[in-house]
């Protein structure tokens, strides 16, 4: 398996291969960020203020079931990138296959969960009358086209584990184009409302899913599976769903959470809910360079756990530290300086510009927080030790819901703004202490334990 469209982490410079590996991912990241950025300006200029609030509380809540399947694609990546780091090439094909059946499965609840309950979540977030049938709209044709989500998700997590973050990158640059030129047809040309925004986004999906599943199965030869192959296998599947459901319930839970505090957000009335979608959407793009970081170190993590390489591991976490202290050093000085024309960018309400800059310039000044916990959210979870990650993710959810409903009862609306720095903060260091005790070395995988004993390697 040395061809150059995957990458072998288990030996050479740290600091440059993760560098090489995390760069295409966040100008992936970035891409579909920047459309993200501009699905807010198309719907929130051609169909004003209302229909943008709409989509925001639509955001909050379709994460709620997509966090499961982010959460069964980073059990794929995991299994994938320790056997890679093995070097055993028929594991991870047969990996491939079952997590191609379980992530199949998982698609099938989240389209049924998702379409059945919209209404409900909708209601559970106090979304307003006025805004319920335009975020119903929207979410009802997300759900409906997730299936396109899992195909790329699937695909990119695979290629990744292998170390090709190129790959993605180029189909999600295709995908975001599209998405952006669709948007205009569907929201502005063809007057589809926000249902139209979320149809631009399914369509494009599924072009850019199918062109990254057709070079995983045709480009790389060890993936070629024949039709006796399809078989899944019960111990791999266990596997991905060791990894997968953990990780999911954390994402799950953190969702719920962050859907605590946009219902708080929702009762403050429409200019709320606008200031603080812009935001959300800021702060989602700071996060995409936390989370190219941290998809370097899972899947470095991953192969260097497969090689039993935990030196190199702990190299990973410091050259993950320097990464982030690089990227935030020069993302939260220009939000800071530039939060006002950014708001203007999406709204001309004085109210909601004035609340978004006051925002912005809060939760800039933390954000090096948020980044080190991916970082430990991503080296405990790749070593195997993913029960942490839900004590992280619990902290998480204790954190941000306290303080979403003690905080403007005693500061105001000002004290929501606080919420999230301070949840960043409490579940980093539930990470930090696992990972600098070493307690994450003894919860390996249990294929790795196996290879340990047949190799007289001693347990730890």
């Amino acid at each position: 398996m040395s061809s150059q469209k995957v990458m072998d982490m288990t030996k050479g410079p740290v600091l440059s291969q993760m560098t090489r590996f995390a760069l295409p991912v966040l100008l992936g990241m970035l891409c579909q960020r920047i459309y993200n950025f501009a699905d807010t300006y198309i719907v929130g200029h051609f169909l004003g203020d209302e229909a943008l609030a709409a989509v925001s509380i639509a955001g909050t809540a379709m994460y709620l079931l997509f966090s499961v399947m982010m959460g069964v694609t980073t059990g794929v990546s995991v299994v994938i990138s320790q056997y890679y780091g093995a070097r055993e090439e028929q594991n991870v094909r047969r990996t491939f296959v079952a997590g191609a059946w379980v992530a199949a499965g998982i698609t099938l609840l989240i389209t049924a969960g998702g379409m059945l309950t919209v209404n409900p979540l909708l209601r559970l977030l106090k979304t307003s009358d006025t805004l319920l049938p335009d975020a119903g709209s929207y979410l009802l044709v997300i759900y409906a086209g997730c299936a396109a989500t899992m195909l790329y998700n699937f695909s990119a997590s695979v290629l990744r584990a292998l170390g090709n973050s190129v790959v993605p990158l180029v189909f999600l640059i295709v995908s975001s184009v599209l998405n952006v030129v669709l948007d205009i047809v569907f929201v502005a040309w063809i007057p589809m409302g926000t249902a139209g925004a979320a149809f631009a986004t399914v369509l494009s999906q599924v072009i850019s899913g199918i062109l990254c599943m057709w070079y995983a199965l045709r480009i790389l030869p060890f993936l070629k599976v024949n039709r006796k192959e399809w078989k899944p296998d019960s111990f791999l599947a266990g596997q991905v769903l060791r990894y997968g459901l953990p990780t999911g319930f954390q994402m799950s839970i953190i969702s719920i959470s962050d859907m605590t505090l946009q219902a708080v957000i929702n009762t403050y009335g429409t200019t709320m809910i606008v200031a603080y979608g812009v935001c959300v959407k800021v702060e989602g793009l700071g996060f995409q360079m936390a989370d190219a970081i941290g998809s370097a170190v899972a899947t470095f993590t991953g192969q260097n756990v497969g090689a039993m390489d935990y030196i190199r591991v702990r190299k990973g976490v410091r050259s993950a530290y320097v990464m982030n202290i690089v990227c935030y050093g020069i993302f939260c000085p220009l939000v800071f300086l530039f939060a006002e024309p950014v708001m203007r960018a999406f709204t001309q309400t004085p109210e909601a510009i004035r609340l978004g800059t006051e925002y912005m310039r809060i939760f800039t000044s933390f954000f090096i927080a948020g980044g080190i916990l991916v970082v430990y959210h991503n080296i405990l979870r790749a070593s195997g030790d993913v029960f942490v990650t839900v004590l992280m993710g619990l902290s998480e959810v204790v954190t941000r819901i306290g303080c979403a409903l003690l905080f403007p009862e005693i500061f105001g609306y000002r004290g929501l703004w606080f919420v999230s720095p301070i949840t960043w903060i409490c579940a980093a260091l539930v990470g930090a202490v696992r990972y600098y005790t070493g307690s994450w070395e003894k919860k390996e995988d249990p294929y790795v334990k196996e290879k340990k004993a047949k190799n007289g390697i001693p347990l730890l």
